[in-house]
């Protein structure tokens, strides 16, 4: 699948990042205007990103969201009522938005399976790219209870690889002589990519050559050679 195929999958699937906030948080915000709510979350939430960048998250004050996005603070605590309330908020948003996209992968084929779920990954994170960073950045200084709730939520694409690399190798389709190891290794290369994107945009690598250095990386690590149809 192309990048561009993906978004319009995507925008099919979810409108957009903040339409799809605003929906898995409805009830609870009780906001009237759905239109303005959505408008204001797509201020915030990138303010949140950006000031996370410059000071991080821990740092930041409501009163410095509050300049940045030219939102008064009684507006603010519309949306969220703590620092914690809105990082789990996007947290959840994306842990749902991601495992949605990993579910609409249909393949009996292990193999094939695994390659369109990390080509999934890879493609969300790239539309979600600033979302990823700031969650994988700012998760470790939460308190302890959350943090661990925030840890097995990360543990998510790595179980559907190792799930899956097992199948294939009870199959004889593979030879994985770690599907943990194996498994670590590819998320690891996943994160690259939204951690470092820099990196490869100096070297004009674009998100599709990426997923298709990503899958031969399989291919070599589980034993494969030929290629598998994607």
């Amino acid at each position: 699948m192309l990048y561009h195929d993906f978004e319009q999958a995507f925008e099919d699937k979810f409108g957009d990042e903040w339409n799809f906030i605003y929906s898995l948080n409805q009830d609870r915000l009780k906001l009237k205007n759905k239109r303005i709510a959505i408008k204001k979350l797509a201020i915030i939430i990138p303010a949140v990103f950006q000031i996370s960048r410059q000071q991080s998250f821990h740092g930041m004050t409501l009163r410095d969201l509050s300049l940045a996005t030219g939102i008064s603070m009684g507006g603010l605590y519309k949306y969220f009522s703590n620092k914690e309330d809105l990082i789990i908020m996007i947290h959840n948003a994306l842990v749902k938005m991601t495992a949605s996209c990993l579910e609409t992968v249909v393949e009996s084929d292990p193999l094939k399976a695994l390659a369109l779920q990390m080509q999934y990954h890879l493609y969300i994170s790239e539309r979600l790219k600033k979302w990823f960073y700031f969650v994988f950045m700012e998760t470790k200084h939460l308190d302890k209870p959350l943090l661990t709730e925030f840890v097995q939520s990360e543990k998510l694409m790595e179980s559907v690889m190792i799930k899956h690399l097992i199948t294939a190798n009870n199959a004889g389709l593979c030879q994985a002589q770690s599907p943990f190891f194996t498994a670590a290794t590819l998320k690891a290369i996943l994160q690259e990519w939204y951690l470092k994107p820099h990196k490869y945009a100096h070297e004009g690598i674009t998100v599709e050559q990426y997923s298709e250095l990503l899958i031969s990386t399989m291919h070599r690590l589980i034993g494969i050679n030929n290629g598998i149809n994607k």
